[in-house]
């Protein structure tokens, strides 16, 4: 099996060439678009990131152009990512996670962050975590919180979204008044038709590169997150936008009824793949497309 699996690895490298130009023409297609970016005037931001790394995945570039200009950004991790890896020292990977998590506090100037220490793959919206992120949104009062598609391949990305779900509901209307919920894209990308906020990165791109690079505990490839910002960026009108992260912002009403009308409706790991490798991106925003365009339609239903 390891014999086969370094023979695929091998074979894709080797079509890496022609796969980048396939890459580059399909998808800059599929994107090409007149839209503008969008101003970042938030004050105070909160993320939830299912797992160690997502948020400087899916908004890394986004998090800096915050601290550049002197905004208050929080992280929550969900899990322990303790599931990350197949063989090793469970406990050992767990506190390499937290301390590359620290490396990138540091490194994205996040005013805090904090560990909810779930087991990775059990995340679950109990009514103690619901108290719990209740507990830190009153004390924050973000004006915008951060959070993972509720469309994704990984059930921790999608019960993020039930938690902040289940948690909504029981705040006061003067916290979530003004609050705004932005679903940011890691393994399942937004159907281009429901992206709605565009945040030019060109200037953070490299700096978001080095971000990536603080998480040397993970085995998987990140190079097609990092293509997808570029390759993107073709969706705004303006030649000098090189580099895009790309959201779905919603009220906090309109977030927990698109969530309540799909939930548990779908395995979305059985239709959907990641888009984290560059030689299978065309195959991973491809696959199924239109069953996901779908349940996006659904959701709103």
């Amino acid at each position: 099996m390891g014999e086969r699996r370094s023979m695929k690895r091998k074979l894709l490298k080797m079509a890496r060439p022609f796969i980048s130009v396939l890459n580059k023409n399909i998808i800059t297609n599929y994107f090409r678009d007149s839209r503008v970016v969008e101003t970042l005037p938030e004050n105070r931001v909160l993320y939830l990131a299912p797992h160690v790394d997502d948020e400087t995945i899916g908004a890394g570039g986004t998090l800096l152009k915050y601290a550049e200009q002197g905004s208050e950004t929080h992280v929550i991790y969900l899990t322990d990512g303790s599931g990350s890896h197949t063989k090793g020292d469970v406990e050992l990977l767990i506190k390499k996670r937290k301390e590359e998590a620290a490396k990138a506090q540091e490194f994205l100037h996040l005013k805090s962050i904090q560990f909810y220490d779930e087991k990775d793959r059990g995340l679950r919206s109990t009514s103690e975590l619901q108290m719990r992120l209740k507990t830190t949104i009153e004390k924050i009062r973000p004006e915008v919180i951060y959070i993972p598609v509720f469309v994704d391949c990984h059930p921790d990305h999608v019960m993020t979204g039930k938690l902040l779900k289940d948690t909504l509901e029981l705040l006061d209307n003067n916290v979530t008044g003004n609050l705004k919920v932005r679903l940011y894209e890691i393994n399942t990308l937004i159907p281009k038709e429901e992206i709605n906020f565009i945040v030019d990165i060109t200037s953070q791109m490299e700096r978001k590169k080095q971000a990536v690079n603080i998480f040397q505990s993970q085995t998987i490839d990140f190079d097609g997150f990092i293509d997808l910002s570029i390759l993107k960026s073709v969706m705004v009108k303006d030649p000098s936008v090189r580099a895009v992260e790309t959201f779905l912002d919603l009220t906090p009403d309109n977030f927990v009824k698109r969530y309540e009308e799909i939930e548990g409706k779908y395995n979305y790991s059985d239709h959907f793949k990641q888009v984290n490798k560059s030689e299978t991106l065309l195959y991973a925003i491809y696959k199924n497309l239109k069953m996901k365009e779908d349940i996006y339609k659904r959701s709103k239903s």
